[in-house]
């Protein structure tokens, strides 16, 4: 039993019709991560249809959440291989490929499309909200920043973009893990808030949190 958000897009990405409401979902199939990755990869197996379609969405929203002016922030995810004891025997990197991205994008535009809705209702809600960093934290990132001989001015015009261009110039650097974590720590910290306020991170105006 679950409360569902429905859609009706196109190949734009672009939603023209919604519905919210009580559902009963029957899975013909569960996948994971894996398995659905190996369907993207060959073009082949149950559903293949219906996941290209779904991953070739998902590539056109996350394109525009990064025009928009979204932050990436990747970090390495790690797994344990234990024995049979549970003793650790090695540590394994996640790498996050297309089936990850495909799920947290259209979580994402169902969290923004129920925001808009309860926004634009004017209903009793909680939002989850991002407000900009402090200037003075930008300042202390840009010095930082400037020790390792990057010259990136993040405390005027478009502070998301400046932020992306200032990681992603040090994309495979040896330094890229730890002026990612120092730039994460730098902002504010996401909250729940009953007042809309938008969400720095993210890009969005409107923006909660109801999907699982």
């Amino acid at each position: 039993l679950t409360f569902a958000a429905v859609f009706e897009m196109d190949d734009k990405a672009k939603v023209h019709k919604e519905w919210f409401g009580r559902t009963v979902i029957h899975s013909d199939h569960r996948f994971t991560y894996e398995q659905a990755q190996e369907v993207i990869e060959s073009g082949e197996g149950k559903f293949a249809a219906e996941i290209k379609i779904l991953n070739e969405l998902h590539h056109v929203l996350r394109k525009e959440r990064f025009k928009k002016g979204a932050v990436n922030f990747e970090s390495t995810e790690v797994k344990f291989k234990l024995d049979e004891k549970g003793k650790p025997l090695a540590v394994i990197p996640k790498v996050r490929k297309d089936a990850h991205k495909l799920i947290e994008e259209f979580m994402l535009l169902a969290n923004i499309v129920v925001a808009r809705f309860i926004s634009e209702k004017n209903f009793p809600s909680l939002y989850r909200i991002h407000e900009e960093p402090f200037v003075d934290s930008l300042k202390a990132l840009e010095l930082m920043a400037h020790n390792w001989g990057l010259k990136v001015r993040l405390t005027s015009g478009f502070i998301q973009k400046n932020i992306m261009k200032m990681l992603g110039s040090v994309k495979g650097q040896p330094h890229e893990a730890i002026l990612s974590i120092l730039t994460l720590r730098s902002m504010k910290q996401a909250q729940y808030n009953e007042e809309n306020k938008g969400h720095f991170g993210l890009a969005f105006e409107h923006y909660t949190h109801f999907t699982s």
